[in-house]
């Protein structure tokens, strides 16, 4: 008789054997597919400054107010002050940014209007700059909030959603004969825009156009505010919305989406742009603060890219005081090219406070602080795109790595699938070893036929 089986082989017994696999796969097995992604969601929550706040009109229209570009990395003249939101200190510059400090507002009683936002003047207001002094958080406390602007945008770490829809542009083309108002307010070149120019954001939602103006550098200096993987590009221009739902600035300040500001990136290129040929043309006649020129009308959708379709959007705030939260921002992917003379030109022809070269106006990257950037198309390639019929374009260039939904989820089930294939082939191969090891180690006696004698 054979000896019995050693105690372990007894739970490799086929009818076991479905247990221990459907064990093995919930060991396998990741809690749930989209905690890979992580939860990266927008902050809802914005610290905005109050509906009434008292120097509202006189900010500096939404998050990036500044026009014409040209290379420049380092603060110039920044606009009035306001007083906002949370206590909080300047943020201290990011990695990506220049070795600078930001440059708070300086109490400054002199200074005549500043003109940011049609018919808001700042007579009894505080004054900031970009060359030193306070913090901007002591002229308003909203500079030191958690949604800031602007920000350094990370392809590789947007969320991609092809809902989002390109913003879609009304009444944006200026009859010649209809003159616009160009101003030089101490911290920036603006234009200001006549009523029926407005926009919509997805959902319906209405936006009254009301100004645009420029962040510039100095020669050889980049002075865009966003960046792209801390890339900062010569120059950004601005254009600045109200919610049709409010009537004033002042009422919308602070509120979500009370503001938007469509912005773009400007680069150097090898031929002149005519769109902002018109603009930088007139800017000898505005060369000293508070100086004032009329320019014919254009077309300011021309000032923008081509290419709408592709932008970044995310919550964020003015980014000069009084740094109101609640503005949404539209980044777009594509850049506006204008010619090295051009650039050139909007970082030498004006001047600042006291008779200071007006460059460098533009504010360091805040940090997300949780924040997610949307992107309307896939980050994962960027391709060069068409020329500018009014103007050349290019793409900036800012390639993702990060998977859809989808990859992931296949990628963790075929893992999965092959994991468990190899498991079961292994256990499969193991539950015929025992049987044939037993069946040779068992020893064979004959039985032994004796005869007796009766």
């Amino acid at each position: 008789m054979a000896p019995p089986c050693p105690g372990w082989l007894s739970l490799l017994s086929p009818a076991r054997a479905p247990i221990f696999l459907l064990l093995f796969l919930l060991f396998l097995v990741p809690s749930h597919p989209y905690s890979l992604l992580g939860n990266e969601r927008d902050s809802s929550e914005e610290e905005g400054d109050p509906p009434g706040a008292t120097d509202v009109p006189q900010e500096k229209k939404p998050s990036g107010e500044e026009e014409l570009s040209s290379e420049g990395d380092t603060p110039g003249p920044g606009e009035p002050s306001k007083e906002e939101e949370t206590p909080r200190e300047e943020v201290p510059p990011r990695e990506e940014d220049p070795p600078r400090k930001e440059d708070p507002p300086v109490v400054e009683d002199n200074l005549g209007p500043h003109k940011n936002i049609p018919g808001k003047k700042d007579d009894d207001r505080q004054h900031w700059g970009y060359g030193g002094g306070p913090l901007w958080s002591r002229v308003s406390r909203a500079c030191g909030g958690h949604l800031q602007s602007p920000v350094d945008i990370r392809p590789d770490s947007t969320y991609f959603r092809p809902d989002l829809v390109p913003p879609q542009l009304h009444g944006f083309f200026i009859s010649p004969d209809q003159p616009l108002q160009l101003n030089n307010n101490g911290h920036t070149v603006q234009l200001t825009l006549p009523p029926g120019l407005w926009m919509t954001l997805g959902q319906g939602t209405e936006y009254r156009a009301l100004q645009l103006h420029l962040h510039w550098g100095a020669p050889g200096v980049p002075g865009s505010e966003h960046t792209v993987s801390g890339h900062r590009f010569p120059a950004e221009i601005h254009v600045v919305h109200l919610n049709t739902q409010y009537d004033t600035v002042k009422e919308a300040l602070g509120q979500p989406g009370g503001l938007a500001v469509l912005a773009a990136f400007l680069q150097e290129g090898p031929e002149e742009n005519d769109a902002y040929q018109q603009l930088l043309s007139r800017l000898g006649a505005i060369d000293e603060e508070d100086s004032e020129t009329w320019v014919p009308g254009l077309d300011i959708s021309a000032l923008l890219p081509q290419n709408l379709h592709r932008y970044f959007r995310y919550k964020g705030s003015l980014t000069t005081p009084p740094c109101s939260q609640g503005v949404i921002w539209t980044v777009f992917n594509q850049t506006v090219l204008l010619s090295a003379e051009q650039l050139q030109i909007l970082t030498e022809s004006v001047l600042g406070p006291m008779g200071s070269r007006l460059q460098r106006n533009f504010r360091l990257t805040q940090p997300l602080n949780g924040r997610m950037i949307e992107a309307s198309f896939p980050t994962t390639i960027a391709s060069n795109m068409p020329q500018h019929p009014r103007g050349p374009t290019a793409e900036p260039v800012h390639v993702s790595s990060c998977l859809s939904v989808g990859d992931i989820l296949a990628l963790v089930f075929g893992l999965l699938f092959a994991v468990t294939s190899v498991a079961f082939l292994l256990y499969m191969k193991h539950q015929k070893r025992p049987s044939s090891v037993a069946k040779e180690n068992i020893i064979y006696h004959p039985t032994e036929m004796t005869e007796t004698a009766t």
